[in-house]
């Protein structure tokens, strides 16, 4: 049977056959021969040659911008835990601040409760000797009947724009 893929033949045990070899063993060897370009190096020097050479200034360049890039992290890193530390004192102190005013008006409220306009008044009374004003003690003063006031405008002659106008402008 003949090897033809497009024919479909799904039993075609030739395939699996052994196949002929087509040219004979010396050929074969002939061929490797060429093939082979295999070079062959000493160890040393070829432990030497696959070092890879290493410049200075690639090291030094690359240290120093290692050195900069950690530096720049633990300088954010720093600043960091600083802003954190005073937003940290910042919210106490406004915890505190709203806590002692919280105190005032509690202490505003008890000193308004214990001083009653009737206890301010009997203590003036007996204490300090004092009585409650009467109408016949009122006496009202007008202050407004003999003032007088005058508006004085300035004709703006003598200011140091008009001199220095009279001085360049010759008027």
């Amino acid at each position: 049977m003949a090897r033809d893929k497009l024919n479909g033949n799904a039993y075609d045990l030739s395939l699996f056959e052994p196949q002929k070899k087509v040219g004979g063993k010396k050929g074969l060897d002939d061929k490797r021969k060429k093939d082979n370009k295999i070079i062959r190096l000493d160890a040393d020097k070829n432990q030497k040659l696959s070092r890879r050479k290493r410049n200075p200034l690639v090291i030094v360049g690359v240290s120093l911008a290692m050195c900069a890039a950690v530096g720049v992290g633990s300088w954010i890193v720093c600043n960091n835990v600083m802003l954190n530390e005073l937003s940290q004192e910042i919210t106490d102190a406004k915890t505190e601040i709203t806590h002692y005013q919280n105190l005032q008006a509690e202490y505003q409220m008890r000193i308004d409760n214990k001083l009653t306009p009737g206890l301010i008044q009997s203590y003036a009374e007996s204490k300090l000797g004092m009585s409650q004003v009467k109408s016949a003690q009122k006496k009202f003063i007008s202050l407004s009947d003999g003032d007088l006031g005058e508006v004085i405008r300035d004709n703006g002659a003598g200011t140091v724009l008009d001199s220095l106008a009279k001085l360049f402008g010759g008027s």
